[in-house]
């Protein structure tokens, strides 16, 4: 526990510890599931009731999620609206048909295939579950679209128009490619590839097959020299 007023870098980099790895710090998000993801502009926000409010967060159960560059916060709202999906009692419209009409559009969009005014669609949803639902669960439920919206919206852009995950985190939106340069031939990631997509002479570089590839990762996993990449 750490006393209110505490700013969030002073938790993130002090008493955490800072991102893993040396990774850039992205977003963090704070109150559990229904809370808001807050960018790294605002680190030196105060961590009280009412300084998370503004940020589009809650203090809620005063857990704090760290994201670093490698998060597609477009998935991070989709998970944690799936979560909540299942967590709605149901019985108020709003929440019941509202949270899974916005994970059905963040589907699509994680998958290529968002359309023009699927931002607009999804901040119209939110608004109406923040203001009509019946208990703190629904109206709560729209912070982590409407704060990663707000915040993250080119990130959006760059899956609906450019068919793009900057992170490279969604399946639908990257491959990967081995680095001819680097690959040795050993033969390690064909061995282990579960539906065999890839292919090569021993001591020559191998490919994979886009056709078959699940993205399941067992390749970038296993490869001793780093030579498989997503692109």
């Amino acid at each position: 526990e750490v006393p209110m007023g505490m700013s969030l870098r002073q938790i993130v980099e002090e008493i955490g510890g800072g991102v893993k790895d040396g990774k850039a710090f992205k977003a963090v998000q704070t109150g559990g599931p229904s809370g808001g993801c807050i960018p790294s502009k605002y680190l030196d926000a105060s961590v009280d009731f009412d300084e998370l409010t503004k940020l589009g967060s809650m203090m809620g159960s005063g857990g704090m999620i760290v994201m670093d560059e490698d998060t597609c916060m477009v998935n991070v709202a989709k998970y944690f609206l799936g979560f909540l999906r299942d967590e709605s009692c149901g019985k108020c419209t709003p929440c019941r048909e509202g949270i899974p009409q916005m994970l059905y559009i963040l589907q699509r969009i994680t998958k290529g295939e968002g359309d023009d005014g699927d931002l607009e669609k999804l901040e119209v949803l939110a608004e109406l579950l923040a203001d009509t639902a019946l208990c703190a669960l629904g109206k709560t439920a729209a912070n982590p679209v409407l704060s990663t919206v707000r915040y993250f919206r080119e990130e959006y852009e760059e899956h609906i128009r450019n068919g793009r995950c900057p992170a490279k985190e969604c399946r639908g939106l990257f491959i990967y490619v081995i680095d001819e340069e680097k690959c040795t031939g050993c033969g390690i990631c064909r061995r282990n590839c579960p539906v065999e997509a890839i292919s090569g002479e021993k001591k020559s570089p191998h490919v994979i097959d886009q056709e078959k590839c699940t993205k399941c990762g067992t390749c970038i996993e296993k490869c001793p020299f780093t030579a498989i990449l997503k692109a």
